[in-house]
């Protein structure tokens, strides 16, 4: 069934039903700019939730994901609204100014998501991701990608230098005892000049590897999505990065602390004021003082102080 058969049947519900219009004087149906505008709102809000269902998934719910699905959401919008010709948008571009920007500091991409863009852990947390990797921070976050990968290769560096220092110092201990004699040339380990040599050498590899890494299209991430060379710690670091809180204990007691603002008799309050109160009961504690309970407050609301 098309949206033309849909449309008709919907209206014929509504013709047997006895819609009419406000003044209840005619019939009132669905006609086709209904129907343009029902269309408009379901594509504009399409990305948005498209979005919503990867973040909210169960499964291979990495940090690295934010950003990237973010930016997708937010491409997909900005597109629609230099769209021209067939492709513009008739009644739902203010819909989409909306979603892109607002006047004011709180709604809008722009205003809500603007500074997570700048948080180096969210973006380190996406380019070890091998389903994004370093290739999408053109889209994601251009002006930060010289940084991110600079403080890839140092984080890098430092993990195999740990690993190999922690290997060589067991190596030499195993030979001290061993070999009990002293060295014809103890002075000859002060005289090493290839360790800088080497520190540069392992620079150039992670780079090397990074810039070769290719993103994986894969769901379900593999050991094998990662670069070979010192795939080790690559996994490590990706670890490190993109593993989220494992329990929902700290989601939990804000909901509860809401559930215990939020009462019958409050049920008017207005979302700011809700959202100042759940702020100051979940901060009390860092004011270090006693709270005396005002005179008039009744039992129910007591707990609030």
């Amino acid at each position: 069934m098309d949206d033309d058969a849909r449309l008709e049947v919907v209206n014929e519900v509504l013709r047997n039903e006895g819609g009419t219009n406000r003044n209840r004087t005619s019939y009132y149906g669905f006609d086709d700019q209904d129907k343009q505008v029902l269309q408009e709102y379901c594509k504009v809000m399409k990305p948005l939730a498209n979005c919503l269902d990867r973040l909210q998934t169960e499964e291979n719910a990495y940090l690295g994901v934010l950003l990237p699905t973010l930016t997708l959401m937010r491409v997909a919008l900005e597109r629609m609204e230099e769209a021209r010709g067939d492709q513009a948008l008739t009644y739902a571009k203010p819909l989409v100014r909306a979603l892109l920007r607002q006047q004011g500091n709180k709604g809008g991409f722009n205003n809500r998501f603007s500074a997570m863009f700048k948080d180096l852990d969210l973006l380190m947390a996406s380019a070890l991701h091998p389903n994004y990797g370093m290739t999408t921070f053109n889209s994601v976050a251009p002006n930060m990608k010289e940084e991110i990968f600079q403080r890839i290769v140092k984080e890098m560096k430092a993990l195999i230098r740990q690993e190999t220092e922690e290997e060589t110092t067991s190596q030499d201990m195993e030979a001290m005892e061993e070999h009990e004699e002293v060295s014809a040339d103890p002075f000859a380990e002060l005289c090493d000049t290839t360790q800088a040599d080497q520190e540069d050498d392992l620079e150039e590899d992670i780079k090397k590897e990074l810039l070769a890494w290719k993103r994986s299209k894969e769901a379900t991430l593999k050991k094998s999505h990662f670069p070979a060379k010192y795939r080790d710690q690559w996994v490590t670091l990706f670890i490190k990065y993109n593993t989220g809180i494992p329990s929902s204990a700290v989601v939990e007691r804000l909901f509860s602390t809401a559930g215990d603002v939020l009462r019958p008799k409050r049920a008017c309050l207005s979302e700011d004021n809700f959202e100042y109160l759940v702020f100051l009961k979940g901060n009390l504690h860092l004011l270090k003082q006693k709270f005396k309970v005002p005179k008039g407050v009744d039992e129910e609301d007591e707990e609030m102080f």
